[in-house]
């Protein structure tokens, strides 16, 4: 019985356990999710430790978002990734939109518990990789052609059908010391300068900025034994000037030989499965025996591929390394058409060039060197805009020039001008005639400012000498006139010296008197006091006597 009981008590504690256990410490978040694209096949993924050693499912749901951070759905069950076992599941028929961010949520499920959500936001273009390709090597005239198969040629589905890939190709001898090279390759390209009768190994990936990209399984091949034909034609060079492309090449042979031509546009290497299809014959270069061929009649305002062929009657050369040409860099820039006129002391340059250089590099500048004849010092100027005004020169002077023409947007110019001489006309400058006149101006100025300061210095004594001798002011109104005459002519204009002198009149014995000169008397020492000429002395004497003779003559 107690033994019994024991193993009841056991059983308990274990149930607890378990209870526990399906509690919150048992079901933990899961951690460490993931997504891993490769193309179009997205498999998401999580890590998740068991503690508790429970039956546990998983489930997960997704929520997509558009650029605007704007929820576009609801939360919507991810089919096949509810209730699974494993710690990943499938999402690459859930996602319809590569381009927009998703969110997604894990949770650990058990009975009728589970764990909270677990939250993951991507973009599956942004995380994608893309695929290894496929690769097919196959000896072909004693070399080995590359054929390339796209990431994504046999999926419904694809992650890249708006972009362009480019692809690299890793290749080394099958030895016990392999050297890898790396060199970027296109579907349908022929590697050159192999080793005869050696295996070579080789991997291809594609190339997308911003993304990883995996290889692709290696592919082995062995090469052929050394060409034993005519020669491949060497050292394809190009001379292009003013639009005018040639192709030249070195002549190996000593028989006859005729040569072929072909080029291929740059824009079928990055889309054709395989370029070697759609190589063509250069016009005018067929079956020509000189060593140079002229593509000017090509649309050359691309980039695109040359090669050459030698051939003998039926025996014929491997075809010569490819060589890449785009006008913009291999075209030189012919001298530029000058036209140069003058007067006294100015040039006036008109310069023109080829109306498909504005197509080809935009507008051009232009860099203009002159300098007099007689002098080893050059000036330079440079200038976007045309004609140009060269000004400040000296008159009935020989001077020389050269033009030439760049664009800014890159590396290059064009050959100078031929030296263009031309004399400035006879004549004085514009500049010596502006300082002439500077001069005058100035002198003008100069006289008339002087000449009304004098002006007004003379009007200024003027004025004072007038109020010194001519007053402005009038006398006063009673002595302005006596006895109708003019006071003026009873002033004395000079003060004569005299001697004192004295009347004596005697009270005693009275003489007649002619009042009427007395009058005029007494008149003229009033006028006296006035005016002042006389002292009062005088005047009170005069008084004096004139009190005294005045009860007499009553």
């Amino acid at each position: 019985m107690a033994a019994a009981l024991a193993l009841l008590g056991v059983a308990a504690a274990l149930l607890g356990t378990a209870a526990l256990c399906a509690g919150s410490s048992c079901l933990q978040q899961p951690r460490n999710v993931t997504v891993d694209i490769v193309n179009t096949n997205i498999f998401l993924k999580w890590d998740w430790d068991n503690p508790c050693d429970l039956n546990v499912t998983f489930s997960a749901e997704y929520q997509e978002i558009n650029d605007y951070e704007t929820i576009v759905g609801n939360w919507t069950v991810i089919s096949g990734c509810r209730n699974v076992i494993v710690k990943e599941c499938n999402l690459s028929f859930a996602i319809p939109n590569y381009f927009s961010q998703y969110t997604v949520n894990v949770r650990v499920e058990s009975g009728e518990d589970h764990s909270p959500w677990t939250s993951l936001k991507f973009c599956p273009y942004v995380e994608a990789k893309i695929g290894p390709p496929g690769l097919r090597l196959e000896s072909e005239g004693g070399e080995v052609k590359i054929s390339i198969l796209h990431p994504e040629a046999n999926q419904a589905r694809k992650m890249w059908d708006m972009d362009t890939l480019s692809y690299k190709l890793a290749i080394w001898k099958n030895s016990s010391n392999p050297e890898e090279k790396t060199q970027d390759i296109f579907s349908g390209q022929t590697i050159h300068d192999l080793e005869p009768e050696t295996t070579y190994c080789s991997k291809i990936k594609a190339h997308l900025p911003n993304h990883i990209a995996l290889f692709s399984p290696v592919e082995c091949i062995r090469t052929p034994s050394a060409w034993v034909g005519l020669p491949r034609p060497q050292n394809l060079q190009f001379h292009a000037l003013d639009m005018k492309c040639l192709l030249y090449w070195d002549n190996l042979y000593n028989e006859n030989v005729t040569f072929m031509v072909q080029l291929l546009y740059a824009s079928k290497r990055s889309f054709s499965p395989d370029i070697s299809k759609h190589w063509i014959p250069v016009s005018g270069c067929e079956n020509i025996t000189m060593t140079h061929c002229d593509f000017s009649c090509v649309d050359v305002t691309g980039i695109y591929y040359l090669r050459v062929q030698a051939m003998n009657g039926h025996n014929k050369s491997l075809w010569s390394k490819e060589r890449e040409f785009e006008l913009k860099i291999h075209n030189e820039m012919g001298p530029p058409s000058v036209y140069v006129n003058a007067s006294e002391d100015s040039l006036y340059i008109f310069v023109s060039h080829r109306e498909m250089y504005k197509k080809l590099y935009g507008d051009l500048s232009y860099r203009i060197w002159y300098w007099k004849n007689s002098s080893y010092t050059k000036e330079k100027i440079e200038d976007k805009s045309t004609p140009f005004t060269i000004s400040g020169l000296t008159p009935s002077t020989l001077y020389c020039l050269k033009v030439q023409a760049y664009p800014q947007n890159y590396n290059k110019s064009s050959k100078f001008s031929n030296v263009t001489c031309i004399a400035t006309a006879t004549g004085i400058s514009s500049y010596q005639t502006n300082v002439e006149i500077g001069l005058v101006f100035l002198a003008t100025m100069g006289s008339l400012i002087v000449a009304v300061l004098l002006g007004c210095t003379v009007y200024y004594l003027w004025r004072k000498l007038k109020d010194v001798f001519f007053p402005s002011c009038s006398l006063p109104s009673n002595i302005e006139k006596i006895e109708g005459k003019e006071f003026s002519s009873y002033l004395i204009t000079a003060e004569e010296p005299t001697e004192k002198s004295v009347v004596i009149i005697d009270s005693c014995v009275p003489n007649e008197v002619n009042l009427i000169d007395f009058k005029d008397h007494k008149q003229l020492e009033q006028i006296s006091e006035d005016s002042g000429n006389y002292s009062n002395d005088d005047i009170s004497g005069s008084k004096q006597s004139h009190g005294t003779l005045e009860p007499e003559i009553q």
